[in-house]
């Protein structure tokens, strides 16, 4: 009787060792999904000037497929037509209805101009000033190229009137980048912004 109660008590403990092992094993199941939520980094919008940086870059690539629109090539009006668009799907990024799906896109899709607003946008109080008229007058200019971009590709095959609609696109491309040599953000555009912004760490 004694080996029959010890025999018992013992796997009774077993039992309940099994049951405690059991019950931590869910509770480590629940609260480690939890604890790796949130252990996952935050992912905020990128302060104005690594913004600004990406729309530089961005609109680097834009113009050079705007310079290949007008560059000597080949005879015909396909070759100028798939720079055009190329470099508009760059400024606009594949959220605008601008954008070409048809067309390839040799930028990173967010849009020249979406960087930039996002970068506006990101200005506290928009402060200083000038840095926020600076970007935008980029953005205007950018408008303005995408309007004369497009009527480009509108006028077909009159090969004239459409070069000359996009040299005037590239032009603007090229005054939205602006210059770091003035004291003017209408004419120092994005370059004017990103100079204003350089050491302005604590605008996010």
């Amino acid at each position: 009787m004694h080996r029959s109660l010890t025999e018992s008590l013992s796997a009774g403990i077993k039992v309940m060792g099994i049951a405690v092992i059991v019950a931590a094993s869910s509770a480590v199941s629940t609260i480690i999904p939890d604890q790796a939520l949130s252990a996952e980094p935050e992912r905020g919008s990128g302060s104005t000037h690594e913004l600004l940086m990406k729309a530089h870059e961005q609109l680097g690539i834009a113009i050079h497929y705007a310079e290949l629109a007008v560059a000597p090539h080949q005879p015909g009006m396909g070759w100028h037509r798939a720079q055009t668009q190329r470099a508009i799907n760059v400024v606009v990024g594949s959220s605008n209805p601008d954008f070409n799906k048809d067309v390839e896109n040799p930028g990173d899709g967010h849009g020249v101009m979406k960087y930039l607003q996002e970068a506006h946008d990101a200005m506290k109080g928009c402060t200083p000033v000038n840095t926020c008229d600076a970007i935008e007058s980029s953005l205007e200019y950018l408008r303005a190229a995408i309007q004369h971009g497009q009527q480009s590709l509108k006028e077909g095959n009159r090969a004239g009137l459409s070069q000359r609609q996009a040299r005037i696109a590239g032009a603007l491309l090229r005054a939205a980048l602006g210059t770091r040599e003035t004291e003017s953000p209408t004419v120092g555009a994005m370059t004017y912004a990103i100079r204003g912004t350089e050491h302005m760490s604590d605008h996010k």
